[in-house]
């Protein structure tokens, strides 16, 4: 990962709230050791992208500037980072009149025939096919049912 500019933000951050002397803060001369362990937790299970993310980290370090009275822990400025922009997405394809023709002609066949207006070429099932799927039915039911582990004596009781 070539976080170089993420050093440099993170650097640029810590120098900041160093330069504010709150309370807690580490030593001055503590400094570049102070950024290499914000470094590490910024990077823990985190894949950041300089385009994305830089503004996003500047943004919740000049919040922590304005708002922290104590030296503030990383998992500060991660609370105060905002959401991503949402992805550039495509625009939506727009449809020829052919198209919404031909398309809504399908979908008013699709919905006659679901409600059963539309003439199909599936006669309905006689009594006697009706009842043979339902025969197939009861019989895959009762092979499943067998094929499942019985409850032991104890299970039978709780």
């Amino acid at each position: 990962m070539n976080d170089a500019w993420l050093r440099r933000e993170i650097a640029k951050g810590v120098a900041g709230l160093l330069a504010l002397r709150l309370d807690g803060a580490p030593a001055a001369d503590s400094a570049t050791k102070t950024a290499e362990i914000w470094l590490v937790a910024m990077t823990k299970g985190r894949d950041w992208n300089e385009g994305k993310d830089a503004g996003r980290i500047r943004k919740a370090f000049e919040t922590l500037f304005a708002t922290c009275e104590r030296w503030p822990a990383p998992a500060q400025l991660l609370r105060e980072l905002q959401t991503r922009p949402p992805e550039l997405r495509l625009p939506k394809p727009r449809r020829t009149d052919k198209q919404i023709k031909t398309g809504n002609a399908a979908l008013d066949h699709l919905v006659a025939t679901m409600k059963g207006r539309a003439h199909t070429n599936s006669a309905l099932k006689t009594n006697k096919q009706f009842e043979y799927s339902r025969r197939q039915a009861m019989a895959s039911t009762l092979e499943m049912q067998n094929e499942a582990p019985q409850p032991t004596f104890m299970e039978e009781q709780i």
